[in-house]
């Protein structure tokens, strides 16, 4: 199965290049407002496709699809609003 998740990301955590759906992207914990990446392990990234993007006054909202074996994480994570997107590919 797969799901649809919507994600509302600030400005500084979208690539300058405007995403479109089908875009190939990885959903990537960050440490948050004046955090630090520490330690050796890389940080959590989902692999998950662009559906739709809608921009609003502060955030996009990112609709993506995904397993549904990381439905629940990433929603969790995408609730502290400290996800960066990151375009892996386009579908051209």
């Amino acid at each position: 199965f797969v799901f649809i998740l919507g994600i509302a990301v600030s400005p500084g955590l979208l690539p300058s290049e405007p995403l479109r759906p089908g875009d190939a992207v990885r959903l990537v914990q960050t440490p948050g407002e004046g955090g630090e990446v520490t330690g050796k392990a890389a940080p959590l990234a989902i692999d998950a496709t662009v559906v739709s993007v809608t921009s609003g006054d502060s955030q996009t909202i990112v609709n993506v699809v995904l397993p549904s074996s990381k439905a629940a994480d990433l929603a969790a994570r995408a609730a502290t609003g400290k996800i960066a997107v990151v375009l892996d590919s386009r579908v051209r």
